[in-house]
């Protein structure tokens, strides 16, 4: 029987583990994150974010998942994120998401709080998980930029307020990292993170994991993180297989060649993450 994803991330937490969130932007991302998630035996999420939902409509994309999750005989959760939409949301929970992110981390304290509980209200009709952000995370994620003037950093005290009056079921919290391609080395406030997570009894999230150190991940997940998310690192793997195919003198028209190419350089990355995340379970690997 498939567990909950809420059983999931607690299961994580309490093993000091953390569940990979994977962007997937078609049918061959998610074919090959699966993949790799079956192989190792690890489960993961397939965020959906905004940007791909701008070229292919949510259903197709929740059908998609949910066929490999039938042809591969495994679970399969599914996980909306930084959405603004409470209709993205509405129709995102009755098409059989695990999981939501509602995005007011740029709203005044009380709106985000009050718009934040009506999404828990709405997806606790189909006990679907709840994310919420406070603290504003830099960088770009699709079509939400946010500059690095404008960011702060999540108190344990506001994380304590924010979870008791919004009864979310994870945390994203903003502790030095950022959306996109970091230009320069990041410095992540673990101390910051293990006061949030010790103030707190929900799951820890944290946003712009692409091109962190395999140590400050370690750290980070030790310190008490829970979720990470990595979207532009998977892109890059995606994309650079394919360009390194499509430099080859090979036929134009083979798809598939160049697809396959480039589904072999992002599998590689995702096993990686999930080896790195999953530190109780490959230990001798780190």
């Amino acid at each position: 029987m498939k567990k909950h994803i809420r059983d999931v991330m607690m299961k994580a937490r309490s093993e000091q583990n953390a569940v990979a969130a994977l962007t997937v932007q078609n049918a061959e991302m998610i074919k090959t994150v699966l993949k790799v998630s079956k192989e190792l035996s690890v489960p993961v999420l397939l965020m959906l974010g905004q940007k791909p939902l701008q070229h292919l409509d949510m259903k197709v994309m929740v059908n998609i998942a949910r066929t490999y999750e039938d042809l591969n005989a495994m679970p399969v959760y599914l996980h909306l994120d930084h959405s603004r939409d409470l209709d993205q949301i509405r129709r995102a929970v009755e098409l059989g998401f695990d999981s939501v992110m509602f995005d007011g981390s740029a709203l005044p304290w009380n709106k985000n709080i009050e718009l934040t509980k009506k999404v828990v209200d709405m997806a606790s009709s189909k006990n679907v998980a709840v994310e919420a952000e406070l603290g504003k995370i830099a960088g770009v994620e699709d079509d939400i930029v946010v500059r690095e003037s404008d960011s702060n950093l999540t108190t344990p005290e506001e994380a304590v307020d924010f979870t008791a009056k919004t009864n979310i079921d994870w945390l994203a919290v903003s502790i030095g990292t950022a959306h996109g391609w970091y230009k320069e080395k990041p410095k992540l406030d673990y101390s910051r993170i293990k006061e949030i997570r010790a103030a707190v009894n929900v799951p820890l999230v944290m946003h712009g994991g692409s091109g962190l150190s395999d140590d400050a991940f370690r750290q980070a997940i030790q310190s008490g993180i829970t979720k990470v998310n990595v979207d532009t690192e998977l892109r890059r793997a995606f994309m650079s297989g394919l360009q390194e195919a499509l430099s080859t003198e090979h036929a134009i028209e083979d798809l598939i060649y160049y697809f396959k190419n480039a589904e072999e350089s992002l599998a590689a990355t995702v096993r990686g993450k999930l080896q790195l995340f999953q530190t109780s379970q490959f230990k001798d690997n780190n």
